[in-house]
């Protein structure tokens, strides 16, 4: 008779007293033919969230696993200690503020594994709890799910974001030893989903259920990277490009590379923060100072002719700004 699988949950989670016990519980209840290990990386909150946290590794001492400690590690170090600490044959995620609505979420996926043998990864579909209004609208990534499993082609030519949103990931653990945790925290990468779904990628193929099992907070108030108010927008982007130079290292052939894009993406980030800010002068002296042999891409043309005058420059911020809302707006409703 065949081993009872064991999977594994990582749960990352920072000063999130008041949807940590959701999170914990939705997996607590997971059912099916399958051991449950509890892998919590509790990254040295300042609220309740350490307690709460020791309280269900003490009711349940076989199952869960809490790491605490400090110092704060950030993202990328919590997730990393995190992972490697867990045991499992196969491996979910869930962020401390997500939770999990399908109490069969992990069967499911295990038995799509075990049908699927090629597949060493599954994503689900589900939906995104807006915290504001309480709305719970359903859809998760992938949007166009790939019918052949094969995802490589998402990451080719983009720069950020993920094929599937980790909370509906299930992963067959051994598939991380082509990820490279140390080197993504020595790179000092902002995110570790975007280059880790990249590399399992390149090593396996991704299937798909279209049951709802998973729900995401999004918090319209929140502010993110991608945010113009962050303080590390650009720091962000830069990052991105570190990601991206790394995986064209990893694999040449599959995800395209060179300086003068890199030069082109940053350049263009940077004006576009300028523009939401207002700062023409700014704007003007960085597309004046930009290098004469590179300025033949779409987005140095559409920075040129923002910084003619300021009339231009204005009427492409008011652009840029109603663009901005009609997409927020859509997510929203």
């Amino acid at each position: 008779m065949a081993e009872t699988p064991l999977i594994s949950v990582a749960v990352i989670t920072y000063n999130q007293e008041k949807t940590i016990t959701q999170a914990l519980d939705s997996i607590l209840c997971q059912e099916g033919g399958f051991n449950l290990e509890v892998v919590i990386g509790e990254d040295a909150s300042t609220d309740g969230t350490l307690a709460i946290c020791r309280d269900y590794a003490v009711r349940y001492p076989e199952v869960v696993k809490l790491l605490s400690g400090k110092p704060n590690l950030g993202i990328m170090g919590n997730f990393a200690r995190t992972v490697r600490a867990c045991t499992g044959d196969y491996l979910a995620i869930l962020a401390g503020d997500d939770y999990w609505c399908d109490e069969k979420k992990l069967q499911k996926q295990l038995d799509y594994i075990k049908q699927h043998p090629e597949y060493g990864v599954v994503c689900t579909d589900g939906y995104r709890l807006m915290v504001k209004s309480g709305k719970l609208v359903p859809g998760l990534p992938p949007q166009n799910p790939a019918p052949d499993g094969d995802v490589r082609n998402y990451y080719h030519d983009r720069c950020g974001g993920v094929y599937a949103m980790p909370l509906t990931l299930l992963i067959r653990r051994d598939l991380l030893q082509y990820v490279d945790f140390d080197e993504y925290i020595r790179l000092g990468f902002p995110v570790e989903d975007y280059p880790m779904q990249s590399v399992l990628a390149h090593h396996t193929l991704f299937g798909y259920i279209q049951d709802k099992t998973s729900v995401y907070r999004v918090y319209k108030e929140s502010s993110t990277f991608i945010s113009y108010d962050h303080p590390r927008y650009m720091a962000y982007h830069r990052g991105l490009v570190d990601i991206r130079r790394y995986l064209h290292s990893l694999f040449p052939e599959d995800v395209p590379y060179s300086d003068d894009w890199a030069n082109d993406y940053v350049f263009y980030k940077e004006f576009l923060l300028l523009l939401n800010n207002g700062q023409y002068d700014k704007a003007r002296n960085l597309v004046d100072a930009f290098p004469n042999d590179l300025r033949n891409t779409l987005h140095f043309r559409r920075a040129y002719s923002a910084t003619r005058n300021k009339l231009n420059f204005m009427s492409f911020r008011i652009y840029k700004v109603l663009s901005s809302r009609i997409s927020r707006h859509k997510q929203w409703t």
